[in-house]
């Protein structure tokens, strides 16, 4: 989950996000929801090889489930706790293993839940209920219908045959239809293909993005999590996140990025020391390939070892342990103190998206100005975007959003 700024050009900012909603979190069930066919991308998971559920095994060779039918831990497979055991355990969470205990059963298994026996959350053992029992892993389709798995996997409930979705409540976000023997005809899920941002607010972590001209106005957003931190300070009179395009001060925007990139680099230069023999993250990456291909036939990297050899480097080591640097990576100052602060310079005013005139473009992302997904086009990107600020007209109403996905 992440932030980024977005602006939105032209009137009705709300307007001109509705088309790029997450459904599954908003809720709103308008004209960009779309119901998409998913039955063979999950009849080839249900029977997909490897796809397979947990099960208990008696003595008779009997499978049991165990879970209840509502989804809770089934009783049976579990005991309170001795007093011994509860002064030794009561106090721990969630699941957890004692390998001590019990070692020729793999150890104590315990587990701390709402069990639905009547008294409050507490700690019990996992218990056999008798000898001889046993725990396999199955697949999942000999443990539940086609209907069952796409009600469980894709939270698509049965439409009972010749009725209609009941998109208000049951079926909002999905369904499955079946023939009049319960075989599953279809399962749909209803989404938004085109969603960008589950929620946005005008300002948020960009509160006071623009920086106004003298003598102008503008409207200033409601300010985000930094206002949780203690070093936050409420946004001026002279900044906004709404006006017109010849109300911001462009230029002054430019030159305070160019200010405090200088002095973002002399403090991450000073504290880091000789950044000759740095490696950047994404040479890290190019020595810990597995020589191995993905799907895309795209090189498989180890990422444990690539971020071990990362943040082994003593360039790394530095900036981590001081406080006043330890947001810093190192791969951003690998070049002169002139070109950084030309660069943010450049970036002063670049959002990492835009929507104009109905259409939604974003850096990295192919389409405005033919742009791929690689963080090397971000210098294109932002001379772009330099160029969009730049044709509009003077009366053109910009707003900067913090959405959220």
């Amino acid at each position: 989950m992440s932030h980024f700024s977005v602006l939105v050009v032209g009137e009705d900012v709300e307007k001109a996000l509705a088309p790029y909603h997450e459904f599954e979190c908003t809720g709103e069930d308008d004209e960009y929801v779309e119901e998409v066919d998913q039955t063979e991308e999950a009849r080839t998971e249900y029977l997909r090889e490897g796809n397979t559920t947990t099960r208990y095994k008696d003595t008779e060779g009997t499978l049991h489930n165990p879970f209840t039918p509502e989804g809770n831990h089934d009783n049976k497979f579990w005991r309170e706790l001795t007093p011994e055991e509860d002064k030794k355990y009561g106090g721990k969470g969630g699941f957890f293993q004692d390998h001590d205990d019990n070692p020729e059963h793999g150890g104590l298994r315990l587990y701390s839940c709402d069990w639905h026996d009547g008294q409050p959350y507490h700690t019990k053992a996992f218990v056999w209920p008798s000898d001889g029992w046993s725990e396999v892993e199955v697949p999942e389709s000999s443990t539940k219908s086609f209907a069952e798995f796409c009600e469980d996997y894709y939270g698509h409930t049965v439409v009972p045959f010749g009725t209609e979705p009941d998109y208000v409540d049951d079926h909002k976000y999905g369904y499955t239809l079946v023939d009049e023997k319960g075989e599953v005809t279809a399962t749909i899920d209803r989404t938004n293909p085109n969603a960008k941002w589950d929620w946005f607010q005008v300002g948020g972590r960009w509160n006071g993005y623009f920086k106004l001209k003298d003598g102008t106005l503008g409207v200033i957003g409601e300010p985000g999590l930094q206002t949780m931190n203690k070093d936050y300070k409420p946004v001026t009179g002279n900044r906004a996140d709404q006006c017109i395009k010849g109300d911001i001060d462009i230029e002054g925007m430019r030159d305070e990025a160019a200010d405090k990139a200088g002095k973002e680099y002399d403090l991450v230069r000073g504290v880091a020391g000789d950044m000759s023999l740095h490696k950047t993250w994404k040479r890290c990456q190019e020595e810990c390939q597995t020589g191995e291909f993905d799907e895309k036939n795209e090189p498989k990297v180890d990422y444990d070892k690539a971020r071990k050899l990362y943040a082994a480097q003593d360039t790394v080591k530095r900036l981590r342990k001081n406080q006043d640097t330890i947001w810093f990576e190192a791969d951003e100052f690998l070049m002169s103190r002139e070109a950084h602060v030309a660069n943010a310079r450049a970036r002063a005013i670049a959002t990492f998206a835009v929507v104009k005139e109905g259409k939604w473009y974003e850096r990295g992302e192919m389409g405005w100005w033919g742009l791929v997904r690689d963080e090397k086009d971000r210098d294109e990107w932002v001379m772009h975007f330099a160029s969009l600020i730049d044709d509009l007209p003077d009366d053109t109403l910009l707003t900067v959003v913090d959405c959220h996905i």
